[in-house]
């Protein structure tokens, strides 16, 4: 009889441990989302930009990259993306030397002078091919980097998601493009047609996973914001630094 009390007793302690364990991380989890909600004073703007944004994909964007994926050959797109990548090299060896990363700066060096000699302009990652592999790298890391705050979340128009920050790093980037840095209409005009190029292949590769944030939830602006600050909290952070989160990006709130 006793020993049927004490396991009596003992499943109810172990069960109120466990409710209070799967209580206490859905509270952490509600709070960390909505402390991401808060940082969101503009939503009355942003949510119309977000669905500018939608309305030029759905019209333009979406059927102008199904058209190209289908119309070029799939190592004309990859040249096409070789070209642009190589002209980002400038941007991410400043930021990593400003970043202090002096070792990916002179991977970054390398590629762009391998890429553009013997990959024809960047048309082949010659650099690859030899073991030097590019890192992604921009502005808006750097800032971070300086411990500059993201602050509140923006929709650009025909840009998407970003920041406050993210916004002004983004014409940082622009100012080491090589393109930019030559006179004349020609180049300008070259960046122009470039940077669409890049727009219109990145929605034909992505296609999958920005038809399901845009088109496939219940509530597209709050999937979008949730997915980009989600991302936006591991700018700046080393890869051990970074927990592993798992939402469900459909999610209402």
């Amino acid at each position: 009889m006793n020993n049927l009390n004490l396991c009596t007793n003992l499943r109810k302690i172990i069960t109120l441990i466990i409710v209070s364990i799967l209580t206490s991380n859905c509270s952490i989890l509600t709070s960390g989302k909505n402390n991401l909600i808060e940082n969101d004073p503009f939503e009355k703007y942003n949510r119309k930009t977000h669905y500018f944004n939608k309305t030029i994909d759905r019209v333009a964007l979406l059927p102008t990259s199904q058209i190209y994926g289908k119309a070029v050959p799939q190592y004309f797109r990859l040249g096409a993306a070789s070209f642009y990548n190589n002209l980002q090299e400038p941007k991410r060896f400043a930021n990593h030397v400003v970043q202090g990363q002096f070792s990916k700066a002179s991977i970054d060096f390398r590629r762009f002078i391998l890429n553009s000699t013997i990959g024809f302009l960047g048309l082949f990652d010659a650099a690859s091919w030899i073991g030097f592999f590019p890192e992604e790298t921009n502005f808006d890391e750097t800032f971070a980097y300086w411990s500059i705050p993201t602050g509140p979340y923006l929709e650009i128009p025909f840009l998407g998601p970003s920041s406050l920050r993210g916004s002004f790093s983004l014409f940082a980037d622009y100012t080491v493009n090589p393109l930019l840095m030559l006179s004349g209409p020609v180049p300008s005009l070259s960046f122009a047609t470039f940077e669409i190029v890049n727009i219109i292949n990145t929605r034909y590769e992505y296609a999958h996973v920005i038809d399901s944030l845009l088109y496939e939830s219940s509530d597209s602006y709050s999937s979008n914001r949730l997915t980009f600050l989600q991302k936006s909290k591991t700018i700046g952070k080393a890869n051990e630094e970074i927990p592993v989160e798992l939402f469900d990006p459909s999610e209402e709130f």
